[in-house]
């Protein structure tokens, strides 16, 4: 073990080398924030040092110094003045929860730090910052931002700073702490503060609290922070695996590469902790090198919040260079989200033009292992995990096939839906009640991403819901409020899975239940007793609302043009990669295609009114006005083509065998595997024969 002044160069090296690495995003605040880091350098990614480090860190030569991002000036020919202050930048903003604009001259000094020959310039805007003492309203960028922004520019500068030079400095990190106890992602942003506070003044004690605190989000906890699951919650009981879960995961491999083999390193039972969190929790959640949109709360409608590949890459890079268990798996993540980054395969023929830009929490298990599948050039690329897998702590079902996926995103009066704030997620209400997105393949455009801001956000996927004229009524509900029904559940037996949620008392929903049953190859989604007397309006249950691609398909041989306005069938719907297949004959899909147009404005405040427009597929059944005990029934056929969907109608190779309140069970005629879902007065009962 080295000795504490050894360590703490050792530590400080190291955090430099990540600082002009230029695949690191989440040396200041990390991507999932939404606010740019520098990104600035040239040159390949160098290895990580995984031993004590004598010497500077060496890293990539330095490219042409550009500008902070896309909202930022260019070449920094524009330098402070001798004041060390941008004219251009307003100093008394106070900010409107979502932008803060003075934060932008912290980014430029860490810019300029990141240059030996412009550290000099850095010194003089750091300073300004101290004397002009700017504030923002909204406490995460006093207290978070931008202390981190200028902790890792003095860290970068340290050798230019005497010992009173660095005590000031550390008295003024300090001095950015508030009172509030954090928990989750927020206690680690602060604690990094800390840690950097304490590299910059050689205090070990510091270093060592800060590493201590850290560490107690390592260990599954029922409040804020990583679940029993390896499901993760922030703001309440509130599933943010792809949000304030990917941030704590990009933060945490940073910190726990700096410190290791130093006294202040993380035990091997919280590195290890913190390994099945990446593998057994965030890697089920990623598709096509992106979130699945259900799991990051507010941040699905920050358009620069859906590519966190390379931050996460660098956070399992981190980690493998610090000894962490299970390599070979975190080896084919890696692998994995690099292949995801790849530019994506020229469009096929037929391709619309236009898109715009129950059981114990360890049970549900699937396949940890990665799998091979095949890319559109028949070469092999690493799969995700493969199996079904029940997050209880957050009423959340993945069943991954090789080829394709679907979630569920349901809320219960244990869990809280999503919400609203600074601005973000203002049409978001039903993110949690009962959200089924169906992913084909692993290619970046996941049918959604596209289309988020053209939504009709009543129609989300899965939803059963009212179809208000207005979109402000979309508005979430109050924050931290939980779902309204006890009787949400979830089962499986890490092949198949099942997934059950009532609606009684959602808005103005008297009662209804909604299951989905998943096997091999295909999924059953069932309604039963859907009923809404004091409804304003109709109620529809949307089984998918996606980028179009391609013609609609109805009827054993019908081929409809895209069109405008509903289609309703009685027999099959196939558009894109999936068939719709209704399994009753009390209800009829109604399905269409339609040019949408929107702006990321319309769901985030702060977001660009650049108007987007593509083609949107949409298909589901209409319960109509205050429906009574409706029902619906649909077979969802992933992957398939159309001639494989008009098969399926013949003979769709499964049977309904109960859809009722009190029972809903399917069984899968070729496999012979029946899935049942029981709820009654004694709760949910799940059963596999």
């Amino acid at each position: 073990m080295p000795d504490l002044e050894t360590a703490l160069e050792t530590a400080r090296a190291r955090l430099r080398h990540e600082l002009l690495d230029t695949a690191s995003g989440t040396t200041a605040v990390g991507a999932a924030t939404g606010l740019a880091g520098p990104g600035l350098l040239t040159g390949p990614v160098p290895d990580l040092p995984t031993g004590p480090i004598s010497g500077p860190p060496t890293g990539p030569v330095l490219g042409p110094l550009a500008g902070p991002g896309a909202d930022g000036p260019g070449p920094l020919v524009n330098r402070p003045g001798a004041d060390g202050t941008w004219p251009d930048l307003d100093y008394a903003d106070r900010g409107d929860g979502r932008n803060w604009a003075p934060l932008e001259h912290l980014s430029r000094t860490l810019t300029l730090a990141l240059s030996p020959q412009h550290r000099p310039i850095a010194l003089t805007a750091l300073d300004a910052w101290r004397r002009r003492g700017p504030r923002s309203a909204n406490w995460w960028y006093n207290e978070i931002a931008a202390p981190q922004l200028a902790g890792d520019a003095l860290l970068l500068l340290a050798d230019r700073l005497g010992p009173s030079e660095r005590a000031a400095w550390g008295a003024w990190l300090a001095a950015c702490a508030g009172s509030m106890e954090m928990t989750g992602q927020n206690l680690v942003w602060t604690q990094a503060v800390v840690l950097r506070h304490g590299l910059l003044v050689d205090d070990a004690g510091l270093v060592s609290s800060a590493v201590a605190r850290m560490a107690t989000t390592l260990r599954p906890t029922h409040d804020e922070g990583i679940q029993d699951d390896f499901s993760f919650h922030q703001h309440g009981a509130q599933l943010y695996s792809g949000g304030y879960g990917f941030a704590l995961a990009a933060d945490l491999g940073l910190w726990i590469y700096v410190v290791y083999g130093t006294p202040w390193a993380f035990g091997a039972a919280e590195v290890g902790f913190f390994t099945d969190f990446l593998l057994d929790g965030l890697s089920w959640a990623i598709h096509g090198g992106a979130f699945d949109f259900t799991t990051m709360g507010r941040n699905i409608t920050r358009a620069d919040a859906h590519r966190p590949t390379p931050d996460l890459r660098t956070a399992i890079r981190r980690l493998r260079a610090a000894g962490a268990p299970r390599q070979a798996e975190l080896a084919a993540f890696e692998q994995h989200l690099a292949e995801a980054e790849q530019p994506a395969a020229a469009p096929t023929a037929g391709t619309a033009p236009g898109a715009a830009a129950g059981p114990g929490p360890r049970s549900g298990a699937g396949s940890k292992a990665a799998r091979l599948t095949t890319g559109t050039e028949g070469t092999q690329l690493t799969a995700g995990p493969v199996g079904c897998r029940y997050y209880p702590c957050s009423d959340y079902l993945v069943h991954r096939r090789p080829g394709w996926s679907v979630s569920v995103r349901m809320s219960s009066t244990r869990t809280a839906p999503t919400e609203t704030m600074n601005g973000e997620n203002l049409r978001g209400r039903h993110l949690g009640d009962g959200v089924a997105p169906i992913r084909v393949g692993d290619g970046p455009e996941d049918g959604y991403r596209a289309v988020i801001p053209l939504w009709d956000w009543a129609r989300l996927p899965g939803v059963t819901a009212e179809q208000p004229p207005d979109p402000a009524a979309l508005l979430p509900r109050p924050n931290d409020q939980h779902g309204a029904s006890p009787d949400v559940g979830g089962w499986t037996d890490g092949r198949h899975g099942m997934a059950v949620m009532r609606l009684a008392g959602t808005d103005r929903i008297a009662d209804g239940w909604k299951a989905w049953f998943c096997f091999d190859d295909v999924f059953v989604a069932l309604g039963a007793g859907i009923t809404a007397p004091s409804a304003a309006y109709p109620v529809v249950t949307t089984i998918d609302q996606r980028l179009a691609t391609g013609p609609l398909t109805t009827g054993p041989l019908a081929t409809e043009p895209l069109t405008t306005g509903p289609l309703t069938t009685g027999l099959f719907v196939h558009q894109g990669r999936i068939g719709y297949l209704p399994l009753s004959d009390r209800e009829s899909v109604s399905a269409w295609v339609a040019r949408r147009s929107g702006s990321w404005s319309d769901i985030t405040a702060t977001r660009s009114t650049g108007t987007l427009a593509a083609e949107v597929f949409t298909v589901g059944f209409d319960h109509g006005p205050r429906p009574a005990g409706a029902t619906y029934a649909c077979l969802v056929l992933p992957g398939a083509d159309a001639a494989a969907t008009a098969a399926r109608w013949a003979d769709p190779g499964v049977t309904v065998l109960s859809n009722t309140p009190l029972l809903q069970a399917v069984r899968c005629d070729r496999s012979g595997v029946t899935l049942t879902a029981r709820h009654d007065a004694r709760g949910l009962a799940f059963t596999l024969s």
